[in-house]
């Protein structure tokens, strides 16, 4: 079942079309994915992926992994990913990518479905 989840999560590219997001948005998550999918219970609902930072442009900051399981999607509990840091490092890259008002964010959420769709979000200071 695992790897039925993650070889869905790889076809993310099909499910981000409909969601706007640009293509090294989805190349990061096609190279995160099956890390975290990894990690998550064996009846993972939805993985959650949350990055805050103190300030724009920090390097470093703090990162939090989640899931939900099928039957309890509502709920969420803690899990550790295949590597910790590596998927934090990952959305922090994309900040080389994005034009310079966009990069200034001190928090990003990366929601991932079992079926490979997805949502990723940013938050920015005083919005």
């Amino acid at each position: 079942m695992r790897f039925l989840a993650m070889m869905a999560l790889l076809g993310a590219p099909l499910a981000a079309a409909a969601q706007s997001a640009a293509p090294y948005e989805v190349e990061m998550l096609q190279k995160i994915a099956p890390c975290l999918a990894r990690g998550a219970p064996p009846d993972w609902f939805r993985i959650y992926m949350i990055v805050e930072l103190e300030k724009p442009g920090d390097e470093t900051g703090g990162v939090r992994y989640l899931a939900s399981r099928e039957g309890k999607p509502e709920q969420t509990e803690p899990f550790t990913p295949c590597d910790i840091r590596g998927p934090a490092m990952e959305v922090l890259g994309l900040r080389e990518h994005q034009v310079p008002d966009r990069r200034g964010w001190t928090g990003a959420r990366i929601v991932l479905l079992r079926d490979g769709s997805f949502s990723l979000g940013y938050d920015f200071p005083n919005q």
